[in-house]
């Protein structure tokens, strides 16, 4: 991803998941919200955690100069239009701002909370004097080929495509999603396209990574490439993981949940949700290469090749 999104000038504030999966550090958005020229922040603070549920968290914007502009209610129901947070039961935190529909105004979208594969919602906010305002919460849906028509829809399609992530800004003045779409079984589509703005919705204008077909949990092999990068290899306490499932754990957790991206990680279906990849713990672990091959996964930053086969998961250095 780090090739497409490297020249974006919005800073992304991406989703998190609870435990091993929670951020390790802060994450914010910068953005020019009164026309100035001058770009504001768009930062979180963790309010506390409730037990039952999970982590709330406020937003906080401030100008250039540090001065405070507008900041969230705190507080600790998830429920509220503006409650924020890292729940037992999905995630909701700001994921991008922009003027997403070239109106003038700039919007806020942070993912309603899910668990599983399905079509995702987005919370959209607008930034008002007041400050932040909830406007909708709906999936962007539509169909896959070229010049395809998107709209916010309470009742999406499973097998249309709709975003699952924003990734950021495009040069043709729209933005770069990530798509899915539910196929027969438990497969799914996904691929990486560009969205430009149009007639009150959105417009497929091409495919950056055409949608591949991947199986899910049952018989179908799946098989993707990762980045086995630093922040692969430590949890969110900031320890040390010590163990290759743990370490390729991890690596899906932030490829999903987009805490960190690298250019070689490929996007795969099968872990695309906290309970999947809670099963690696579950499924026999094959390394090719044997100890030295273990010792470059957990001490170096490879590339390797995974391929899971029912309950079978083996993975190979690549570089």
């Amino acid at each position: 991803m780090k090739s497409i999104l490297s020249h974006l000038p919005i800073v992304l504030a991406l989703t998190m998941a609870q435990g091993m999966e929670e951020a390790t550090e802060p994450q914010v958005l910068r953005v020019d919200l009164n026309g100035d020229g001058k770009a504001e922040t768009i930062a979180r603070r963790r309010l506390g955690a409730d037990s039952e549920l999970g982590t709330y968290y406020q937003l906080v914007v401030t100008d250039a100069g540090g001065a405070l502009l507008w900041k969230s209610p705190e507080v600790h129901d998830a429920t509220d239009p503006l409650a924020f947070g890292s729940w037992d039961f999905g995630v909701s935190l700001p994921e991008l701002a922009g003027d997403i529909d070239q109106d003038g105004k700039v919007e806020l979208l942070a993912p309603a909370p899910q668990s599983d594969v399905s079509p995702t919602f987005h919370r959209v906010f607008r930034w008002t004097a007041e400050g932040f305002k909830p406007v909708l919460s709906r999936a962007l849906a539509g169909k896959g080929q070229k010049g395809a028509r998107f709209g916010w829809t309470k009742d999406p399609n499973p097998s249309d495509f709709w975003v699952l992530h924003w990734l950021g800004s495009s040069a043709e003045g729209g933005w770069v999603v990530q798509l899915y779409a539910m196929t027969s079984g438990d497969s799914v589509q996904t691929g990486i396209a560009v969205l430009v703005p149009k007639a009150g919705g959105f417009e497929l204008l091409r495919w950056i990574q055409a949608p591949e077909i991947i199986g899910g949990d049952g018989g179908d092999a799946v098989t993707y490439r990762a980045r086995l990068s630093e922040k692969d290899h430590v949890s969110s306490t900031g320890a040390a993981l010590t163990t290759v499932v743990d370490v390729l754990r991890q690596d899906r957790a932030n490829v999903h949940r987009s805490l960190h991206t690298d250019e070689e990680d490929g996007i795969d279906a099968r872990f695309a949700t906290k309970e999947a990849r809670e099963e690696l713990s579950t499924m026999t672990i094959t390394v090719e290469g044997g100890e030295e091959a273990q010792r470059q996964m957990l001490k170096g930053t490879p590339l390797v090749e995974v391929r899971i086969e029912g309950r079978t998961v083996s993975v190979r250095v690549i570089q």
